[in-house]
């Protein structure tokens, strides 16, 4: 998906950054023997999934030139699954290599918990990055725990993502607010509904959704063995193989991704979108691909919400300019352009009583369009994650019981 992006934006961004963003960053003062100046003219490498064209355009073209500006830090984005890159790690790891080509790995959830696991990570790094004081509020709970995995300063918050879910008002007058008004809607129009096979990482978000609103997030949360994890969400499984009869292909088959289910929507074949990115109907209706006729919403009793970090691997080649880049992004300047839905539409991770009143009026001042729900109806319906080792069970449960059931 190709955004435009505003050459006059992008000048102001850049303007502003050089203006605004001369925080410390690692480096400022002596870090060892390296300091900021030595960092200038070294690259960074940036590795993490690269199935988004805007996020890859917001790191090549916001993010990129501003750094360089700034602190003379060449960033090399690399798009990789994640899966992929702990495997190469792993690797790493075991055959004893000692400097790698990744800096910075964009991570969370499960994939986290294998990585702290495994020992594939360098750190603690939260005290070694001034921004992380500065902006985030220390308290936070998703500043301290990935998916219920203690953080101990091992990886730093890149930006916080909420389950949500699109339809077209042309079409529908209301929405389903409840895993059962879905399967009322899915009977009075059968074979329209779906949603994403898990693993798929919004479509394994969308079956926990359904779990805690059948079950609650308490049951699923309390259980410790897998034995017990089948049990506390047992009746939510037979609520899908219920609602399998009157969804797409009868539920015999599913979109393996997020994009499929979305090109989907858009040639009118599913009724009902689905992503990790709250803005995500402002960022299709300013592309032109979605009618302006779109609505985000969520179920009453909530939707999943979760913050993904940036971490350093354990052979990082440039560990020193790694933690410059994540000060860099962490900034309020660069989460606010990140905010923009032109840009990425994600939502920033700083405090907004810890940022500015100049800070504060640049991210007011940006104009989503359309088609979203607001910050505070999102946070009223934001539901926490569970323990990341527990996602494969729920998904092999899935696949097990429900699929093709």
């Amino acid at each position: 998906m190709k955004k435009r992006f505003s050459t006059l934006l992008s000048l102001m961004v850049l303007l502003f950054l050089v203006i605004a963003c001369s925080n410390d960053a690692p480096g400022t003062e002596e870090n060892g023997e390296v300091t900021l100046e030595d960092l200038r003219g070294t690259t960074v490498t940036f590795y993490g999934w690269g199935g988004g064209q805007n996020i890859n355009d917001w790191l090549d073209h916001i993010v990129a030139p501003s750094l360089y500006e700034e602190y003379g830090i060449i960033l090399e984005r690399v798009g990789m699954d994640v899966g992929d890159i702990l495997n190469l790690l792993m690797g790493e790891r075991q055959a004893g290599v000692e400097e790698g080509n990744i800096d910075i790995v964009w991570i969370n959830g499960e994939n986290f918990y294998t990585a702290v696991q495994a020992e594939l990570l360098y750190g603690p790094i939260s005290d070694r990055v001034p921004n992380v004081a500065r902006y985030l509020d220390p308290g936070l709970h998703e500043n301290n725990y990935d998916f219920a995995t203690p953080i101990n300063g091992m990886s730093v918050p890149y930006g916080r993502a909420q389950l949500v879910f699109v339809g077209d008002t042309a079409e529908f007058d209301a929405f389903p607010t409840s895993a059962e008004e879905l399967l009322e809607m899915a009977r009075a129009n059968p074979g329209r509904f779906t949603y994403v096979a898990p693993p798929d990482f919004t479509g394994s978000a969308f079956v926990r959704n359904l779990i805690y609103d059948i079950v609650g997030f308490d049951a699923l949360n309390d259980a410790t063995t897998d034995e017990e994890i089948y049990e506390a969400i047992r009746p939510a499984l037979d609520f899908m193989v219920e609602l399998n009869p009157y969804l797409w292909q009868e539920g015999r088959t599913f979109p393996a991704t997020t994009a499929q289910l979305n090109d989907m929507f858009v040639d009118g074949i599913a009724p009902m979108a689905i992503s990790y990115t709250p803005l995500f109907a402002a960022q299709m209706i300013l592309s032109g691909e979605f009618p302006d006729t779109v609505e985000t919403f969520v179920f009453d009793n909530g939707n999943i919400g979760n913050t993904h970090y940036m971490a350093v691997p354990f052979n990082a080649p440039n560990i020193e300019g790694a933690l410059a880049v994540i000060n860099h992004i962490i900034s309020p300047e660069i989460q606010i352009t990140k905010y923009d839905a032109n840009n990425w539409g994600d939502l920033p991770v700083f405090d907004v009583d810890l940022i500015s009143d100049e800070q504060r009026e640049a991210l007011e001042a940006i104009d989503n369009g359309r088609g979203i729900l607001t910050a505070e109806e999102l946070q009223a319906h934001r539901l926490p994650e569970v323990a990341g080792w527990k996602v494969p069970i729920i998904d092999q449960l899935w696949i097990e019981h429900v699929l093709g059931q």
